[in-house]
């Protein structure tokens, strides 16, 4: 059995199929951190949204505070309409708040004012 020596030629990189291990590393650490941040976007919102829940229930809950114990204290605005009112005349007046009705000068503009009681 004689073997015919031949020659060996080298294919380009380019003809070459498959991955090599660095590229494979990569990819590999490119998908990890990606899949890092999107976790933690996720740990993000969802602390966010606790955190708008619970302020959202202690506004509620100071806005009910505050119209359980307010007195009504201001006329009927609907019947005194055409009289010449101060410029600004007590509407409601709560334990920590007061609502205030606030005209223009001019007497066209009209508008409530929130103040806090010391």
């Amino acid at each position: 059995m004689k073997f015919k020596a031949g020659n060996i030629v080298p294919t380009p990189a380019a003809q070459q199929a498959g991955f090599t291990l660095l590229e494979v590393l990569v990819a590999v650490l490119i998908l990890g951190m990606a899949y890092v941040a999107v976790l933690e976007n996720f740990s993000i919102s969802l602390k966010n949204i606790d955190k708008i829940t619970k302020t959202r229930q202690a506004v509620f809950e100071e806005l009910l505070a505050f119209s359980e114990g307010s007195k009504f204290t201001g006329t009927d605005l609907l019947a005194s309409e055409e009289e010449e009112e101060e410029e600004s005349t007590l509407f409601i007046e709560g334990e920590k708040y007061r609502l205030v009705a606030v005209k223009s000068t001019s007497g066209e503009l009209a508008t409530l004012k929130l103040q806090t009681i010391l």
